[in-house]
């Protein structure tokens, strides 16, 4: 697939990864610039939208007789700049690459997408569509194999409908005789002029996967401040590495007899959780996590923030709840928000393994995913929640034996930000204005 290559703003928080791209769409004229920026959050947009004050952002919003959806592609047509959730980005349609195309846009993501997701399909469902005729398995001249519904079928009304829907936009992949996987249609890349991607250790994310599944080619990126021109792009090579002896200042991680808990490798991942045989450690699990936030940090739920899995209906999430400290709850996944930025005592209660699914789609292309490294960045993005985003100490309680080594090794060495071996590092960004 020929596309263009693909800007990566790799740096930790607080570099001014966000604050480069405000200045970026502030400095650049309408009549050369049409931006897209997505972002996880609603408040995000928000920010964004106040922010940049040259030219005037638009949010799709659900209008009586059309969707979000509908809107976004009615500003796409009129060529506005758009602010928008990754939600609604990850519905983009073949529709969305045309509009995209005919106005050459500069798609600008504050982190990284979810570009796939595993589609609900029990064991045999797949064997009767096949049986039926309903679907073949097709291998594109990438060696990518796809899901395609045959269109003598496509008016047939049955259980199966919602995949059928996915198979029909050619987004859906298949994988190892096992699972269907939605792939986001990577000719949404390739239909900007410029994309940046404001995110950090992209090196172990799924969407650096993703690219080299699709052969899709990343420049990696710092930001360093100027005095004069404010923020600037550098080449990665030449990035101002992280101070490593400050943080490590800032950050006490508890050492202690209530880490035992952690010891094997597979403590706290959820099929630890999820099985019958670990109902007492669960409890020992919640009451260890009690007696570090109130006997040891002596905290109220104002200075706290704990996570781990939620499991089906919140059932583990209850279960391990600390008495006293259920409400301060800041979900594993948590990415861009600044809603918890004055918490400083901190429990990480979760062992963090990619789905083995998802791990399983990319190795059957022999695409490697760096599972140390997405482990890690899941917990680095989780704990700059709170103020260590603001160079302010915290106290963390991290009892998974596991994670909180891959954390000391962060902080003592710079291994995990070395860029992938296929990265550009020693490039400008792509657009020239830069």
């Amino acid at each position: 697939m020929n596309t263009n290559t693909v800007n990566v703003i790799d740096a930790p928080c607080g570099y001014g990864k966000t604050s480069w791209a405000i200045q970026y769409m502030n400095s650049m004229s309408e009549g050369s610039h049409q931006f897209v920026y997505v972002t996880p959050f609603l408040d995000e947009v928000q920010r964004v939208k106040e922010s940049v004050t040259t030219r005037k952002f638009y949010e799709p919003e659900t209008k009586k007789g059309e969707t979000k959806l509908e809107d976004l592609h009615k500003l796409l047509g009129e060529g506005r700049d758009i602010c928008t959730t990754h939600a609604l980005f990850q519905m983009a349609t073949s529709e969305t690459i045309e509009l995209l195309k005919a106005n050459r846009y500069t798609l600008i993501m504050d982190e990284v997408l979810n570009v796939i997701e595993q589609i609900p399909l029990k064991k045999s469902d797949l064997a009767l569509l096949l049986d039926a005729n309903a679907v073949d398995i097709v291998t594109r001249e990438n060696g990518l194999q796809y899901i395609q519904w045959n269109e003598q079928k496509i008016d047939y009304d049955t259980r199966y409908n919602s995949i059928k829907e996915v198979a029909l936009t050619n987004n859906l992949m298949y994988c190892d005789n096992s699972a269907l996987i939605w792939n986001f249609p990577c000719e949404v890349f390739s239909s900007f002029q410029d994309v940046f991607i404001l995110t950090y250790l992209f090196k172990g994310q799924i969407q650096k996967s993703y690219y080299d599944l699709h052969g899709i080619k990343y420049r990696y990126l710092s930001v360093v401040k100027e005095e004069e021109h404010g923020y600037e792009l550098i080449p990665y090579s030449l990035r101002k590495k992280h101070n490593k002896q400050d943080l490590i200042g800032k950050i006490e991680i508890y050492e202690g007899q209530l880490n035992d808990i952690g010891e094997s490798i597979s403590a706290l991942s959820k099929s630890w959780f999820i099985n019958p045989k670990k109902k007492d450690l669960i409890v020992k699990l919640k009451n260890n996590a009690r007696n570090y936030l109130m006997n040891i940090c002596k905290a109220t739920g104002e200075d706290v923030i704990w996570t781990t899995i939620k499991g089906d209906k919140e059932k583990i999430k209850k279960q391990v709840a600390p008495r006293g400290y259920s409400k301060p709850f800041l979900a594993m996944t948590a990415r861009a928000t600044n809603d918890f930025r004055d918490r400083y005592i901190l429990a990480y209660l979760v062992n963090r393994y990619l789905n083995p699914i998802q791990k399983k789609f990319f190795e059957q292309y022999d695409v490697k995913i760096d599972e140390k490294t997405w482990a890690l960045s899941e917990l680095i993005q989780w704990v700059w929640r709170s103020r260590i985003r603001d160079d302010k100490s915290i106290k963390i309680y991290i009892p998974s034996r596991r994670m909180r080594e891959l954390f000391k090794s962060y902080l003592e060495n710079d291994h995990f930000e070395e860029a992938p071996d296929n990265a550009i590092v020693d490039e400008p960004p792509s657009d020239w204005n830069l």
